[in-house]
């Protein structure tokens, strides 16, 4: 009951005393500060490793296409802009390459809207006709981009890049017959980009040589509570560096709250990246929380470049609880950081995340009342009898 109430706590602070987190805010700064004073105050040691990023604020955004006002959302990151221009339909690949696109408000529509195009920069993952896309948007002249949203009933973007040189905004799909190429546009973006500092926050348990990594992230996106994404994770990490006090264990134990996941450029996943697993043989393994504590659902794990003795070890834990289950690899997530860099790496998230992803996730739905706190003190049990019980020693 005392790990329950530690974690309603982590997630009354983070979600409704500070709330929505996004990288460079002050919320999410005064979020860091906060989990860097229960780590200290449970007795580890902790570090602040700090990086330049953009806090993006937005007032609002008008669009009117041949005299009539359609609703719209300025793209997260976006530059400002107040331009009148006329409009230009764009639907594949091959159209943009040879589409007179100067002075004109291009809409992404058809095929260039049915996924998101990865950031610039996002090193991990971007299809060749991803990064197309983009450069023959800047190269064009293009006075602007509109383009459909993902979700027929929210502005869920297809451009979230804060690298990206050309004015965005989404418009909702109900809306595009009233979209032709042709008609006068007039679109307003009141937006603004900061320069900002963020920071990664470490903690570390032990002395040990090598360390077993347990990381969740800390940011949300703009305008969510970011409950499941991800407070949950935070709160179940702080509870569990507030349970190890007295443990004697042969390895240390590092908790990674990274900085950026919901951020376009996930800056402080880089950064640790570049600093921490260029040493990857110092890893035992590492666990990453994500979404973790969805009422309803289990409590999911999955596993990237493990050997057989540690998914062993890890099943076997988790077949003597009610509520667990092993699911398949999914790539998105801190995760493939770790994987990426040849650390072994578990997953832990919630059985239905996929689909709550798509209705309730990086929303102001995302809210405390979705978590079933009780899940996360048996994650919370789960996770300190795997590090402080002797079954990881089992494997070294």
């Amino acid at each position: 009951m005392e790990i329950q109430k530690k974690i309603e706590g982590h997630l009354n602070t983070l979600c409704r005393e500070i709330g929505a987190r996004p990288t460079g805010s002050k919320a999410n700064q005064k979020a860091a500060a906060y989990a860097g004073r229960v780590f200290a105050d449970a007795g580890l040691n902790v570090t602040k490793q700090e990086f330049d990023c953009m806090d993006w604020t937005e007032n609002g955004s008008t669009l009117t296409v041949d005299g009539q006002d359609i609703p719209t959302a300025p793209a997260p990151f976006s530059l400002p802009c107040s331009v009148q221009g006329e409009l230009l339909c764009i639907r594949s690949l091959e159209e943009l390459r040879n589409a007179p696109a100067a002075g004109k408000i291009v809409v992404l529509c058809g095929e260039l809207a049915a996924e998101p195009l990865m950031p610039k920069s996002f090193v991990f993952w971007n299809p060749d006709e991803h990064r197309e896309t983009i450069s023959l948007l800047e190269r064009g002249g293009a006075k602007a981009v509109l383009t459909l949203s993902l979700s027929p009933e929210q502005f869920v973007p297809v451009i979230e890049d804060g690298d990206f040189q050309v004015p965005c905004a989404v418009i909702l799909p109900k809306h595009l017959p009233l979209l032709k190429s042709g008609l006068s546009v007039s679109l307003t973006l009141n937006t603004k980009r900061h320069s900002a500092k963020a920071a990664n926050i470490l903690a570390v348990y032990g002395s040990g040589r090598q360390k077993v990594c347990v990381s969740a992230h800390i940011d949300t996106r703009p305008g969510t509570p970011g409950a499941l994404d991800n407070a949950s994770g935070v709160a179940v990490l702080l509870a569990l560096a507030e349970h190890l006090s007295g443990q004697e264990l042969p390895y240390r134990i590092e908790f990674v709250l990274f900085n950026g996941e919901d951020y376009y450029s996930t800056p402080g996943e880089m950064m640790y990246l570049s600093s921490y697993l260029s040493s990857p043989k110092e890893y035992i393994c590492a666990f990453n929380l994500d979404g973790v504590g969805a009422k309803g659902q289990s409590t999911a794990y999955s596993f990237y470049e493990c050997p057989q003795n540690l998914m062993s070890c890890i099943s076997g834990c988790a077949a003597d609880l009610d509520g667990f289950e092993q699911i398949e690899p999914w790539p998105q997530g801190d995760h493939t950081l770790f994987s990426f860099s040849g650390v072994p790496a578990v997953s832990v998230t919630s059985g239905n995340i996929f689909g709550l992803a798509e209705r309730i996730l990086h929303t102001e739905h995302d809210t405390p009342d979705l978590i079933d706190t009780n899940k996360l003190e048996a994650l919370v049990n789960f996770l300190h009898t795997l590090l402080c019980g002797g079954s990881i020693e089992q494997i070294l």
